[in-house]
């Protein structure tokens, strides 16, 4: 292929298509542009979108592209009412100035192998003082928040040295489908945005803290209700929403918490688009760590939902996400989260081009479509009698087979990632108050 877009070479074939770049994905392969490739800054045989970066820049020179679908994803069919519907209504919704970020100001410094038990035993003390916060929260006592603040600076000190360590976590352990449980996993997808950004770690840590509380009105609800599985009739959602003024009130009550924790409670349910709840809040009306709150609380709900859903793998989380930009969220935080993950983030099944089955093990730094990974299933989808751990990166030639194809819906083929955890991070030796995994 040598003629671009500006030619007469015919593009719509099985293996070219033409898109517009507003519809462009991670994992794309662009094979020509609208324009001569002269006046653009891209490489002329054709390159992959890797990085969030790409896209915007492909945006910003082209309207329109070619990729090939035999070196890269292939575009999602959508229906063209749904398109416009929501692009109708991203055009409604008020831009926001952009959050500055600062990329480098934590480095990643342990593996997933090195950190798991560290996070474990963080998150696990984490839970316990939660869990009695709680239990003063529905007894009208004063919240205790100073003792439940170093528990939260536990657990970010280890999300700060591993995120992936995190991730791995939240996307293997056990379903709790308790409402005020599923504060636990939404500080963290919290804290792992917040972190990605380059928050300062005071900000970090408040919060962390003000998404953990951000549902503490539920203590004050009948059990049934916070337990509750599946979905709510009109009446219980109208009494749902009355969670935010209750959880005002007992931060009020309690006179200790920052006010910022106080607007993360406030306006963790407000939408970008001013169509969520309770005053409507839009745009830059809502506080940026709430924004990042709903985010996290929104995304965690695809992931383990409680409502009769079924539950969907991280990536179809994330292009969810994606999909409610401008609209719940605003773009730049979408972004942010999805290059906070990767596209295909740890704990993820996925199926490579060998037809092998793998899990995501964790991220390859500045190669987001390349992670490690450990090999669970053979090409027959037949259990290895091992383990086999691969890094496509270190491992040229282990590249082209171990590209991802298919991502895979949690527990399918009847996977338990749990029961191979010691084959893929490790045995955990004890040595005392420690351990270490071989």
């Amino acid at each position: 292929m040598t003629a671009n877009l500006t030619g007469n070479t015919p593009m719509a074939t099985q293996q070219y298509i033409r898109i517009p770049s507003s519809d462009l994905l991670l994992g794309m392969f662009v094979a020509e542009l609208d324009r001569p490739w002269k006046d653009t800054p891209f490489p002329i045989n054709g390159f992959h979108i890797r990085r969030i970066e790409d896209l915007e820049s492909v945006r910003r020179f082209c309207k329109h592209v070619v990729v090939d679908i035999t070196r890269g994803k292939a575009p999602r069919k959508q229906k063209a009412p749904n398109l416009t519907i929501l692009s109708s209504a991203r055009k409604r919704a008020p831009a926001a100035t952009a959050v500055p970020v600062n990329h480098d100001a934590y480095e990643a410094s342990r593996s997933v192998k090195q950190e798991i038990d560290h996070f474990e035993d963080a998150h696990a003390a984490l839970r316990a003082s939660f869990d009695q916060v709680i239990e003063r929260a529905r007894v009208d006592e004063p919240l205790g928040l100073a003792g439940l603040s170093v528990h939260v600076a536990k657990v970010m000190d280890s999300v700060c040295r591993s995120p992936d360590t995190a991730v791995w976590f939240l996307n293997t352990q056990t379903d709790d489908p308790c409402l005020l449980k599923h504060s636990l996993r939404a500080a963290v997808w919290a804290g792992l945005l917040g972190r990605h950004m380059g928050m300062p770690r005071e900000d970090l840590d408040i919060l962390v803290l003000g998404t953990l509380l951000a549902d503490i009105g539920l203590a004050r609800f009948p059990t049934a209700l916070v337990t509750k599985t599946g979905r709510f009739t009109h009446k219980e959602y109208m009494a749902y929403q009355k969670h935010v003024r209750i959880g005002e009130d007992v931060l009020r009550v309690d006179g200790t918490a920052d006010s910022r924790i106080v607007g993360i409670i406030r306006s963790h349910h407000e939408r970008n688009d001013g169509l969520g709840f309770p005053r409507g809040q839009q745009g830059e009306q809502i506080p940026v760590l709430a924004r990042i709150t709903h985010l996290a609380y929104c995304f965690d709900r695809l992931l383990k939902p409680f409502h009769g859903e079924h539950r969907v793998s991280p990536a179809t989380a994330i292009s969810r996400l994606y999909k409610q930009r401008s609209l719940k969220f605003t773009e730049q935080l979408v972004f942010e989260f999805i290059q906070a993950l990767g596209m295909y983030p740890s704990g993820s099944l996925v199926e490579v081009a060998s037809r092998e089955v793998a899990v995501v093990v964790e991220q390859n730094p500045g190669e987001k479509l390349q992670p490690k990974m450990a090999v669970i299933l053979d090409a027959e989808k037949k259990p290895l009698p091992r383990v086999r751990l691969v890094d496509p990166v270190v491992d040229a030639n282990a590249a082209l087979p171990m590209a991802i194809s298919k991502v895979l819906s949690p527990g399918s083929f009847g996977i338990d990632i749990n029961s191979l955890r010691e084959q893929i991070l490790g045995k955990r030796i004890a040595l005392g108050k420690f351990g270490i995994r071989f």
